[in-house]
């Protein structure tokens, strides 16, 4: 399957259920096929009387605290997508509807693993209309407190993170991703969210991480992993954070050409990057596969 090739969804639909990240509510996700030109929409099936529809694009991204929500006009929402979104970018799913039995999906392992393993059951479906991206032709950037992001002109998706943490067992590291049909994969679907054991009262009490366990998250205190799991990668920290904005980057729409470098990286400075590169219709083009190597032949 080639990144610059045909639309793609899922083969047939695929269900399965799991604890909520933040809500600790049991769930069911059931991914489906959809239409060329859809994008990824997901919907409600627990709530009736209103719109329940939910299409994954930047501008109905409702909360950016500790997860990437998204909510339509009629407050339908659904939160902690960014693994699932991720997961449909890593494995080239353009199309899909997502029913979710409640607010937020299944946190499964607390990485992109379980949503591929289900992308991959379900099966990949090409479909008979081209591929759209999202070109990059100008710098844009952000900067809230101490992290900055940045996309600048690139003639693949790239990701440059740098992530600094207090505790030892983090540290400073960085990670350099290049997308393609296997990166995803092989580089970062397996790594798992994390926390700092010290800040799990503040978030309870905040109402998130109600659901976290050492199950679906790597919690850090005083140097050392709590969890008995080994690491799945010596910098498992910045590629994890690495996935999660590949995932918040694919709420653009459609896949994005160009470069992505991120110092201490969130879910609020990836939305708010996102929406510095819409603000101004000449910071980007929208092109097909075929048209963005016809510009790469003449730039050659």
């Amino acid at each position: 399957m080639s990144v610059f090739g045909r639309q793609h969804t899922v083969n047939s639909s695929i269900t399965r259920s799991g604890i909520g990240l933040h809500t600790a509510r049991l769930v069911s996700i059931t991914i489906q096929p959809a239409p060329v030109n859809t994008g990824i929409i997901f919907h409600r099936s627990d709530l009736t009387g209103i719109d329940t529809a939910i299409p994954a694009h930047i501008f109905n991204v409702s909360d950016v605290s500790l997860n990437t929500s998204i909510c339509n006009a009629d407050g339908a929402e659904i939160g902690t997508i960014e693994h699932l979104m991720a997961a449909f970018a890593g494995m080239g799913i353009d199309n899909a509807y997502v029913d979710v039995s409640g607010p937020e999906l299944p946190a499964f392992d607390g990485s992109s693993d379980r949503y591929c393993q289900m992308i991959n059951e379900a099966g990949i479906k090409e479909q008979n209309e081209d591929r759209r991206f999202i070109k990059v032709l100008k710098p844009v950037s952000v900067e809230i407190n101490a992290s900055s992001s940045h996309l600048t002109p690139s003639s693949s998706l790239q990701i440059s993170t740098k992530i600094d943490f207090s505790d030892p067992f983090i540290g400073a590291s960085q990670y350099f991703y290049v997308h393609d049909n296997n990166s995803f994969i092989e580089e970062l679907a397996a790594a798992r969210t994390f926390c700092l054991h010290k800040d799990v009262s503040q978030m309870r009490a905040a109402g998130y991480a109600i659901g976290g366990s050492l199950d679906n998250a790597i919690v850090v205190k005083d140097g050392q992993m709590l969890n008995e799991t080994p690491l799945r990668y010596t910098d498992e920290f910045v590629r994890h954070k690495t996935l999660d904005c590949l995932g918040d980057l694919r709420l653009a729409g459609m896949g994005i050409i160009g470069h992505m470098s991120t110092t201490r990286p969130g879910h609020r400075i990836n939305s708010e990057l996102l929406k510095a590169l819409f603000s101004d219709d000449s910071n980007y083009a929208i092109m097909t596969g075929e048209e963005l190597a016809n510009a790469e032949e003449k730039v050659a």
